[in-house]
């Protein structure tokens, strides 16, 4: 597990990592808009919680809505919400 608290900005630099760049980090940090709605595919939704895993310990099904409908100030509230709680 990361040593870091999950930010709205270091799950963008995850998201653009999921994407291979397609979507930046710097375009998303402030938008409210979802990340499907971002063009966030479903692909790349594996990747980020893959790589949220990896950073944060936490498990995310992809049928969480956090992860794909709620923007990145949900994602990130739902990822810390779970890091505080040290459950998957």
């Amino acid at each position: 597990m990361s040593a870091h608290a999950p930010t709205r900005e270091h799950l963008a630099l995850l998201v653009e990592r999921a994407t291979d760049g397609g979507i930046r980090a710097a375009e998303i940090v402030d938008s409210d808009e979802s990340l499907a709605a971002l063009g966030v595919s479903s692909l790349s939704l594996l990747r980020l919680a893959d790589g949220l895993e990896s950073e944060y310990g936490v498990l995310i099904d992809l049928g969480d809505r956090a992860l794909y409908a709620e923007g990145l100030a949900g994602l990130t509230a739902r990822v810390r919400r779970l890091a505080e709680e040290g459950a998957p």
